[in-house]
């Protein structure tokens, strides 16, 4: 069994979401322009995902209960995962990869067979290498644009089956 669970983010999750955002300051600068979000802020994002068909969830740690994480995806015939986000605290402690490696196993068992990513890579602290060990292979460049920025990112795809190191 498992450490973690994901299900789906409810109302009553709010103000963990919030805290796990406001952990992230750095992501949050780089992504958003800002350093911190409100109650407000999460309370849209998990309307406006819902309305473009994303799955909004929360990582609980089935030691504690405690919402440890968020990640959005769509499990489309290719799985758009759009966000995987630890609280700032248990990162660099190997969870993300764990957390990661359940997601895939997770998509396999439904039947998908590919994952696409997009990564901001326009700040020093960026991820790709990260998701390049997990099996990720860059695939294009784009712009993506949320709240009132815009970030230059690497849209990075992954066959599932394949192996990461």
């Amino acid at each position: 069994m498992s450490n973690y669970s994901f299900r789906k983010a409810e109302k009553k999750d709010i103000v963990s979401i919030l805290k796990i955002y406001n952990s992230n300051t750095s992501f949050l600068k780089n992504h958003l322009g800002s350093a911190k979000v409100d109650e407000r802020f999460i309370e849209n994002e998990l309307t406006e995902m819902e309305k473009m068909n994303f799955l909004s969830s929360v990582i609980v740690s089935n030691d504690t209960e405690q919402v440890i994480g968020v990640i959005d995806y769509k499990a489309d015939d290719t799985v758009y995962l759009s966000l995987i986000m630890l609280d700032a605290e248990l990162q660099r402690q190997g969870i993300g990869k764990k957390l990661y490696n359940q997601f895939e196993k997770e998509m396999k068992t439904i039947g998908k067979d590919k994952i696409r990513i997009d990564v901001v890579n326009d700040y020093n602290n960026n991820v790709i290498p990260f998701w390049e060990k997990q099996g990720f292979i860059s695939q294009e460049t784009i712009v993506l644009e949320w709240g009132n920025k815009k970030s230059p990112a690497i849209v990075m795809t992954k066959k599932l089956g394949e192996q990461s190191n």
